[in-house]
């Protein structure tokens, strides 16, 4: 039944108690029948006999809207709601016209008061899920939406409305992440029925994918390229389920999709070049020319620099700016925060931008820990760089590169006179107008200037340092095992197991048959791709019975997984970072194979920090013969296991103080050149 027609045997009832009742109902049949001018002349005569008639005010109003003249017919349908405040119909129709005047919050209480007068009127609930969700309230949404759900699930929209709004507020962290699994409930069978069913199915395999279901995401928007080749979300979606299943190659090729349809997409350009880094065949000649060509699209310098104003005094306090949108629990934050806390604030004054829309309690520690803290999150690039210029930065250090969330193109212009990149990014951004790279002599031994765009900067001893979690567990017990009986694991990407790794794994084993391998990742939760992750293993001559799949944990969780690991196998040529301080940190050493470029070098760096230099390999071989040997020495993979955090603790790698004051003396000297006239 129509909404006039509900109104009308409403109407019915108040006819035998009021004498205007016989006119509106030959109003409202004209009303009904389209004959709105029919319509509206009664409800003026209505109104001229008593102009307190409460239904011809409503009734005017929603002529008015139907009309497009919103205003006038809030204005109506408020007096009538003046007149009878308690009937939930007029609340509905103030919401819906208010809605159409983009008064979404006004729209919104309109439509509460509606539910509240009538509870079971599945559009009132409806309407609210849909104004809360245009103010972003997404859990309250849901909930709305939720009782229209359980009232009327055959509403047209709701199903999809539901879900979408169900998504946003797990993506938002209003509600658990399993969320999404409800979302692609309401969805998986109904889809096709929907009155745009691309677009419903857009959104469920955008459910599944957040809920990690990549695998069964992908067959979904797999399915929307095949019918429309040009659906560039679908392309861009695809790639990052790819991403997330550690199929690098295969991301790629959909990121390159991407660009194809949209040349200017500055963002599926960065997520090839990063995704670049995990390409076992990527030369350092590609890898550098990929990084410098994205710069010279996306962020070309441009004709008209500005002038930078900074005084060029060489020993001034200097402004120095930190852009990141990982300062929160962030395994940047891991290596950073203690840096932040221990800057000399009498030379330096500490700017942070932040990238992100949400932070956490490891967000306010960095704020509470810098001069000042500015919000970017919603500042596109060129407000950016002039937000920065403004600020009178003297060193920025972009802590994010081609990383998610980062701002390379606002550097375009150069917006502060030394530009500097660190810690977030392990490779070059290839700017022009990025002055310096943050790295040591480990990482970056001589030659490495060949691939980067920057000017390498090496501190004394490392290039980062790690301060452990509160939560971090002890280091296991001794285990007990025979010679060569021993647990291998890695807790890294999946995108970093090629089958070069596993091949090397592989010969590792077959020299230790009592041997077993324990591999963690988040991309092994997807069933479908972990059938696929050990079939390759199998193909590359390992025993599935050998090796033990996890699925990802928190990290507080997943380090004690390194209470059943003997030793931590390094993949390569994309070496691990912070899953390599864990493992150490744990009591577990770890073989590497230092690769040409700092990506596969990170843990090299680590290990010659740690005196452990022998765990460093050159090659596949002889990281091979470093695994078997170190397994048959069970008495020093106790002595590790009972001794390695204390020496972690005393090295460089933990002492922030004399690290701050190293790098403190690296960007002086930056700033130095810069004020003495030096390009």
């Amino acid at each position: 039944m129509s909404l006039l027609g509900r109104l009308r045997r409403a109407l019915t009832i108040k006819a035998d108690v009021g004498g205007s009742a016989p006119q509106l109902e030959r109003a409202l049949s004209l009303h009904e029948a389209g004959d709105l001018q029919g319509a509206g002349a009664i409800y003026e005569r209505l109104l001229a006999s008593d102009p307190r008639d409460a239904d011809a005010l409503h009734l005017s109003g929603l002529l008015a809207h139907q009309r497009g003249e919103h205003a006038s017919a809030a204005e109506w349908i408020g007096r009538a709601i003046a007149e009878r405040p308690t009937a939930p119909r007029f609340h509905f129709n103030l919401g819906s016209a208010l809605a159409a005047l983009d008064q979404t919050a006004a729209a919104a209480a309109a439509f509460e008061r509606a539910a509240a007068l009538d509870p079971a009127h599945a559009a009132s609930w409806f309407n609210l899920g849909s104004a809360l969700a245009r103010l972003d309230r997404h859990g309250n949404a849901a909930a709305a939406l939720c009782r229209a759900f359980a009232i009327d699930p055959g509403l047209p929209g709701l199903r999809q409305a539901l879900a979408q709004a169900m998504a946003n507020a797990a993506g938002a962290g209003e509600l658990p992440p399993g969320t999404y699994a409800e979302a692609a409930g309401l969805l998986e069978h109904h889809w096709q029925l929907a009155a745009d069913p691309v677009e419903a199915r857009l959104l469920l395999a955008y459910v599944l994918q957040e809920g990690r279901h990549w695998s069964a995401a992908a067959a979904h928007y797999a399915a929307l390229i095949a019918a429309a080749p040009d659906l560039e979300i679908a392309h861009n979606n695809l790639a990052n389920c790819y991403n997330q299943l550690g199929r690098m190659r295969e991301a790629m090729g959909q990121y390159r999709e991407v660009l194809r349809l949209s040349p200017e997409n500055a963002l599926a350009a960065s997520s090839i070049v990063s995704c670049m880094n995990y390409d076992s065949d990527a030369t350092p000649e590609q890898m550098l020319a990929a990084h410098v060509d994205w710069a010279g699209r996306f962020a070309a310098p441009g004709a008209a620099r500005e002038k930078h104003l900074n005084s060029r005094e060489p020993h001034k306090r200097l402004r120095l700016a930190y852009v990141s949108p990982d300062l929160r629990l962030h395994p940047v934050t891991t290596l950073f925060a203690a840096v932040i806390e221990r800057h000399d604030r009498q030379s330096f004054e500490i700017v942070c931008y932040y990238n992100y829309p949400r932070g956490d309690a490891v967000t306010r520690r960095i704020m509470a820990a810098a001069d000042r803290w500015v919000d970017i999150h919603d500042c596109n690039d060129a407000e950016l760089a002039r937000r920065i210029r403004d600020d009178g930065i003297d060193i920025l250090v972009d802590l994010a590169g081609h990383t998610s969330y980062g701002r390379l193109r606002a550097y375009a212009g150069k917006p502060a006179p030394v530009l500097v990149s660190w810690l977030g990014y392990f490779n070059t951004t290839g700017l022009s107008q990025m002055d310096a790279f943050i790295t040591d002599p480990h990482s970056s031994p001589p030659g490495q200037e060949a691939w980067f765009s920057e000017k390498l900067v090496r501190l004394p001893d490392t290039r980062f340092t790690f301060e452990a979690h509160a939560f971090y567990p002890l280091p296991g017990a001794p285990r007990q095992r025979k010679p060569g009986q021993v647990t291998f694991g890695c807790l890294n990407n999946l995108a970093k197991l090629n089958d070069h790794v596993l091949q090397a794994w592989s010969d590792i084993l077959s020299q230790l048959p009592a041997s077993t391998l324990l591999i963690q990742a988040q991309a092994l939760e997807d069933a479908a791709n972990r059938e696929h992750f050990l079939a390759r293993c199998e193909r590359a001559g390992m025993a599935r019975a050998r090796i033990e799949v996890r699925p990802w944990a928190r990290l507080e969780e997943s380090a004690r997984s390194y209470h059943d690991i003997d030793i931590a196998l390094d993949p390569f040529p994309f070496c691990g970072g912070m899953t390599s301080f864990d493992a150490l940190w744990m009591g577990v050493p770890l073989v590497t194979l230092a690769g040409e470029t700092l990506p596969g070098r990170q843990s090299a760096s680590m290990l010659a920090n740690l005196g452990l230099s022998d765990l460093i390999a050159a090659d596949a071989q002889s990281y091979a013969a470093i695994a078997v040997a170190l397994a048959h020495d069970g008495a020093r993979l106790d002595r590790l296991r009972a001794t390695l955090r204390s020496t972690f603790a005393a090295s460089p790698l933990c002492d922030h103080e004399k690290f701050t004051r190293a790098l403190e003396a690296a960007l002086r000297d930056l700033w130095q050149q810069w004020a003495a006239g030096a390009p």
